[in-house]
């Protein structure tokens, strides 16, 4: 009976063990299993897995891919081993703020990756707890972000050379959207528009509203005949800014359409323009000064050769006469055409000029009169013939031919009528010239005589005088001058 009882316990206890045998063999081979799903939601999920001791100052474990070099042994130095030292407190801090508050760590660093580049990995880690609320181990993953950021830098350095295009060029840029009417202005779209920047929505209706009264229809019209023809968009048009200014602005932009054909969008540019109009307006002026001086200038040439061939003897006396004329309307032509817009030729400079021409510096030749009277533009060629006319005579006959000749031109400014305009007196005299005897006639003062009593006066509104005194030429000529004289100016 005991015998029997001794071999069932056996039996009992050799069962038991078998199937604690089997049963330890079950666990390890769902160990097995789920170490290999573990590992397979790793290579499929992370770069790296990692494990932490409660305060961070050991990594237990690392596994990973080929982003950094994997272990399994506990190590104290991930720290420097991973991390680059200039970006380690960014790294602490973050681990510290977690320690601290037992909530998940995250942060994109930069890392030292297995080549020893440097790269960028995104980390997470959550605290694993006990029952009672103490933290036993952090466990966490990374993954390598490198080419992400790499892209974004990529994208920032693009984004920051469209941004400086865009502001060096001074564009003004839109995106509409047609469906919802919702708009986007660069800055300089509400600028250009006279708004401040974000002073109000951008809108359809706020830039037509800044659109000159004009314009406005032809503008819009614009707009709709691009949409429905599916042509770019390009038009010049004028805004009114709140202080009153005009400005004048060209928009090019693009619809796109959605699969119906109907418009969804609308993106586009403006640059302003204002300043080459007003030069395009400008050179329309100065042609147009140019035709009529031209017309002028071919008139006076005209009556020029007409005259000079009346006085003349034969055809080398009218061409000696002639191109002297000739020259003194090249010279007047020179000093015009350095002028910038709104100069004017100065009379201190054209008799200078006309002297010169004829008679050089001499010392016997006096000047007096302010400084910077300026002529009208309408005046210079008439007077300088009349200076010219003056000036050969003196050479020639008068008081720049005899050695004991003198000659002073006085010139002086007064205001003078209802309209307090400007007027310029020049009075032109020889002294100490042998004059013919009474009776006799003056040789070379007709063509100039006629010039100045007739042309004078009918052309440019002048008052004028010309006679002989006993010793020599005596004319006064008074004329308008332009009204800003700086001389004027001064004591106005």
């Amino acid at each position: 009976m005991n015998e029997h009882s001794d071999a069932v316990r056996a039996d009992t206890q050799m069962l038991a063990l078998q199937a604690d045998v089997v049963q330890g063999a079950d666990a390890m081979a769902r160990l097995r299993a789920s170490e290999e799903r573990f590992r397979a939601f790793v290579t499929a999920s992370f770069d790296v897995v990692y494990c932490m001791s409660p305060d961070w100052s050991e990594m237990r474990f690392l596994r990973g891919k080929d982003f950094i070099a994997d272990t399994m042994t506990p190590s104290r130095r991930w720290l420097a081993k991973y991390i680059p030292s200039e970006h380690q407190p960014q790294v602490l801090d973050a681990v510290g703020r977690a320690i601290v508050t037992k909530s998940v760590f995250e942060l994109e660093h930069r890392v030292i990756r297995v080549d020893g580049t440097l790269g960028w990995a995104h980390s997470r880690a959550v605290p694993m707890m006990s029952g009672d609320g103490v933290v036993l181990e952090w466990f966490g993953a990374a993954r390598d972000i490198t080419e992400k950021k790499l892209a974004e830098e990529e994208l920032r350095k693009s984004e920051e050379r469209l941004r400086s295009a865009v502001e060096v060029g001074r564009l003004g840029l839109w995106d509409w959207n047609v469906r919802t009417g919702e708009v986007y202005w660069s800055d300089e779209h509400f600028r250009m528009e006279g708004y401040g920047v974000g002073e109000v929505p951008p809108s359809y209706e706020a830039w037509t509203a800044r659109l000159h009264p004009e314009d406005r229809a032809a503008t819009e019209a614009a707009v709709r005949r691009a949409m429905e023809l599916r042509e770019d968009y390009a038009r010049e048009f004028r805004v009114i800014h709140p202080n009153g200014t005009l400005r004048w602005l060209y928009g090019r932009g693009r619809f796109f359409y959605d699969e119906a054909g109907r418009a969804i969008r609308m993106t586009g540019a403006m640059i302003d323009v204002t300043e080459r109009r007003e030069w395009e307006e400008r050179q329309t002026v100065l042609v147009a000064e140019l035709q009529h001086r031209t017309r002028n200038l071919l008139g006076v040439v005209r009556s020029m050769a007409d005259k000079t061939a009346r006085a003349s003897a034969d055809l080398a006396d009218f061409r000696t006469r002639f191109r002297d004329r000739l020259d003194t309307l090249s010279r007047v032509q020179g000093l015009l055409s350095r002028l910038k817009e709104q100069d004017r030729v100065t009379f201190d400079d054209l008799i200078r000029s006309e002297l010169s021409a004829v008679a050089g510096t001499s010392e016997r030749v006096t000047l007096a009169g302010p400084p910077g009277v300026r002529l009208r533009s309408s005046t210079v060629q008439m007077l300088a013939m009349a200076l010219h006319e003056l000036a050969t005579n003196a050479v020639k006959y008068g008081a720049l031919a005899q050695p004991s000749g003198r000659l002073g031109v006085v010139w002086s400014l007064e205001r003078n009528g209802a309209d307090n305009r400007p007027w310029l007196h020049i009075d032109w005299r020889e002294s100490d010239v042998d004059m013919p005897p009474p009776g006799v006639l003056s040789v070379g003062t007709g063509q100039g005589r006629e010039l100045i009593e007739q042309a004078l006066p009918y052309q440019l509104n002048a008052r004028t005088s010309f006679g002989f005194t006993p010793d020599g030429v005596s004319c006064t000529i008074s004329l308008p001058v332009s009204f800003t004289t700086p001389e004027l100016e001064d004591h106005a």
